[in-house]
């Protein structure tokens, strides 16, 4: 598999200059599987990935594909740092499937993210008693928009 790196906006269509111009940003993924997860009572925190400086996320995606047995409860949040939920709160998912990211108006606004460095993700996985055996995917939804975080840059050059 290959991968490629590229940073700017992207032009598509026909027209390619004046204010009616189309370009526009990709819309961008980074996930994190947490393996089955055994045993965790307690807390585990892995950083899942790096966003680029100026980006927006825009949305934060959790699949619980394994469902914790017996009465085990799961709670799963990202943070920019370890331990944290300032993007997402933590998130029921006990009962297994797809979930969306558990938004506030402070972690909508980090959803922002830094504009002078780039945002660690960091991903909180608690199982709540030893019986209990989960798995889950994560992926966080974004847009690399400019350095300054400029949601429609000048050009695609």
């Amino acid at each position: 598999m290959a991968f490629t790196t590229f940073s700017g906006p992207v032009r598509s269509g026909t027209i390619r200059e004046g204010a009616g111009r189309n370009t526009g940003l990709a819309v961008l993924t980074q996930s994190y599987d947490t393996g089955v997860v055994t045993a965790a009572v307690g807390n585990v925190d892995a950083q899942m990935g790096i966003l680029p400086q100026g980006s927006q996320i825009v949305n934060i995606l959790i699949d619980q594909v394994v469902v914790p047995g017996g009465s085990s409860t799961s709670t799963i949040s990202v943070g920019n740092a370890s331990g944290g939920a300032q993007l997402s709160a933590a998130v029921a998912t006990t009962a297994g499937g797809r979930f969306a990211g558990t938004t506030t108006a402070a972690t909508q606004l980090s959803w922002q993210t830094s504009t002078t460095a780039d945002t660690p993700l960091w991903v909180r996985y608690a199982v709540g008693t030893a019986a209990g055996v989960g798995r889950a995917v994560i992926t966080v939804v974004y847009v690399q928009r400019t350095e300054t975080g400029a949601q429609n840059p000048a050009s695609s050059a």
